[in-house]
C-alpha cells in the first residue's frame, strides 16, 4: 500500500481493512498470478522430474540467454567483460561462471543504474528492498517474468506440503508474519484480520502475549486453516502456547521462512500443530529458492529459477558438504541481471540426493539468520524478521543491528553511509516505536562497527531479556 492507502487502512473500521486487504490482494494477484505464471506453474510440475542430465542442459542454455543478454544491453557487465577480454562464447555453461567475479551488494549499490537492463524503461523496472541478514539495506529490480516464476516456484512449494495456495482456489491459511495490520495500540481482539481472496486469516504478529494467546486460538478454531504459515520463531511462540497448556491445533502444513529453523523449533510446530513443518529458503533478490519435500532431507534448491554456488573467502567454489557463502545467478531476470551475486548468507550443498528422486539437489539450512525475540513490557513477543520492515528503504546505513538489555529499551546501532541524515534517524524511531508500542523507548547510536560473537558470528538482533511465557 501507499502512504494515503496505509493512513486511510489505519483509520478504517475492522470491517473496512477486511475489505481493504481483500481489494488489494486482487491487485496483487494481476502482478504475481497473470501473464506467464500458468505456463512457469506447469513448466515447474514437469521439470521437477527431469534427468540430471536435462537440469544441466536447461541451466545452461538459459545462463547463455541472461549473459549474452547482459553483454549487450547492461553497462555494468559489458565493462566487467571488457576488463577480463572475455566475451558471451566463453561462458558457455555454469562451469565458466568461475571466470566471473563475484557481484556484492557494494556493487549494487553503487551501480544501480548500470545493472539496469537497456531495454526497459526505468518506471516499468519492479524494485524490491531487503535488508538482508547484517542489517544493510539493499534495493533490487526485476521483471515481470521474475515475479511471475517467483510466485510459480513458491506455488510448487506448498503443493509439495500437500497444499494449495488460495489464490490458485485452495486451502485456508493462518499468516503470521512481519505486516503491521492491526493498530499498535490495540489492547483488545481481533488481533488478526481476514483476506477473503486469499482464504487468509492475517494474524497480528506484534501482539502475542500470554494474555492475548487465547484469544488468537479462538479465533484459529473457528477459521479452521489447513496451513499455518509463518516465520519460525513466531510459529514457535504460538506451538509452546500449546505445549504448555497440554493442548494440540492439528493443520495440515506448516510452512516457515525468513529465519533459521532449529530442530527445537520444528519439534515444538510440529508436536502443537500435529503436522509436518515445511521451511523454504527465498533470497529476496530473487536469485536463489529452495524447499523441502515430503521427506525432509534438505532443502532443494530449485535449479530451474538460478544456479547456486557456494564459496569459501576468497571466492573460490567449495566442495559438497562444506560451509561457505551462498552465491546465486538469476536465470530469468533479464531487466537487471544479478549474476554471480554474492548473499550474507552462510550454507553448504549436500552430498548424495534426496530419496524422493528428483534432480534437485540439497541445500542445508542457512546458518546466519540466528535472532532473538523481543520481550516487551506487557509480555508481547516480537519475531526479529518483523522489525526489518523499517530498515529495508534505506540504503544510505552501512550496517545495522538492535540490542535489547531491557524490556523497555531498545538501541539501534547504526554504522552510517555516504547520503545519511538526522531525518532517516526520526524515521527508524517512529517506524520502531510504531510497532514496538509506547511502552519501549528507541535510542538510536551512530557506531564505527557492530558487535561480533565470540566466534565470529553476527546476530541483528542481541536481547538479553528472559523469553516469557
Amino acid at each position: 500500500m501507499n502512504k494515503h492507502a496505509a493512513t486511510v487502512y489505519r483509520l478504517a473500521p475492522v470491517w473496512g481493512q477486511n475489505l481493504m486487504l481483500t481489494g488489494f490482494s486482487t491487485l496483487l494477484d494481476r502482478e504475481r498470478y497473470g501473464g506467464r505464471f500458468a505456463e512457469f506453474q506447469s513448466f515447474l510440475a514437469g521439470s521437477e522430474h527431469w534427468t540430471r542430465a536435462e537440469m544441466d542442459a536447461y541451466q545452461d542454455e538459459r545462463l547463455r540467454v541472461v549473459i549474452q543478454h547482459a553483454y549487450e544491453q547492461v553497462p555494468f557487465y559489458r565493462k566487467r567483460f571488457d576488463e577480463r577480454r572475455l566475451t558471451p562464447a566463453d561462458i558457455r555453461g555454469r562451469q565458466d561462471l568461475p571466470k566471473l567475479p563475484l557481484l556484492t551488494r557494494d556493487d549494487i549499490r553503487r551501480n544501480f543504474d548500470d545493472l539496469r537492463s537497456r531495454t526497459i524503461a526505468p518506471r516499468a523496472l519492479k524494485t524490491g528492498h531487503t535488508s538482508g541478514t547484517t542489517g544493510t539495506p539493499l534495493t533490487v529490480g526485476y521483471d515481470r517474468d521474475t515475479i511471475w516464476m517467483t510466485y510459480a516456484v513458491f506455488d510448487r512449494h506448498y503443493r509439495w506440503a500437500g497444499c494449495r495456495l488460495a489464490s490458485q482456489g485452495g486451502d485456508r491459511i493462518a499468516v503470521a508474519r512481519g505486516n503491521v495490520i492491526v493498530p499498535l495500540d490495540q489492547k483488545r481482539p481481533p488481533f488478526w484480520r481476514r483476506n477473503r481472496r486469499h482464504h487468509q486469516l492475517l494474524l497480528s504478529s506484534f501482539h502475542l502475549s500470554k494474555d492475548n494467546l487465547p484469544a488468537y486460538f479462538d479465533a484459529l478454531a473457528d477459521f479452521q486453516p489447513a496451513v499455518i504459515d509463518g516465520y519460525p520463531s513466531t510459529l514457535y511462540l504460538l506451538g509452546r502456547y500449546l505445549k504448555s497448556r497440554g493442548q494440540r491445533f492439528p493443520v495440515r502444513a506448516a510452512v516457515t521462512s525468513s529465519e533459521t529453523l532449529y530442530d527445537w523449533q520444528r519439534e515444538t510446530i510440529e508436536e502443537a500443530f500435529a503436522c509436518r513443518v515445511f521451511d523454504y529458503y527465498a533470497l529476496a533478490e530473487r536469485a536463489v529458492f529452495s524447499g523441502e519435500c515430503d521427506r525432509h532431507e534438505g532443502h532443494h534448491l530449485a535449479e530451474e529459477y538460478g544456479i547456486s554456488e557456494v564459496v569459501d573467502g576468497e571466492g573460490a567454489l567449495v566442495a559438497s558438504g562444506t560451509v561457505g557463502r551462498l552465491v546465486g545467478t538469476s536465470l530469468h531476470n533479464l531487466a537487471m541481471p544479478l549474476i554471480r551475486y554474492v548473499t550474507n548468507d552462510m550454507t553448504a550443498l549436500r552430498p548424495g540426493s534426496c530419496s524422493c528422486g528428483r534432480p534437485l539437489p540439497l541445500m542445508e539450512d542457512v546458518t546466519t539468520k540466528a535472532e532473538d525475540v523481543l520481550t516487551l513490557p506487557d509480555g508481547r513477543l516480537i519475531s526479529p524478521s518483523v522489525l526489518t520492515h523499517p530498515f529495508k528503504p534505506l540504503d544510505s546505513i552501512e550496517g545495522s543491528q538492535i540490542v535489547q538489555l531491557t524490556p523497555d529499551r531498545v538501541t539501534v546501532r547504526l554504522v552510517p553511509g555516504p547520503g545519511y541524515t538526522e531525518a532517516l534517524t526520526q524515521h527508524l524511531r517512529a517506524e520502531l516505536g510504531a510497532r514496538l508500542g509506547d511502552g519501549v523507548h528507541v535510542d538510536v547510536e551512530m557506531v564505527d562497527k557492530l558487535e561480533m560473537s565470540a566466534n565470529g558470528k553476527f546476530k541483528w538482533v542481541i536481547s538479553k531479556v528472559p523469553l516469557g511465557l
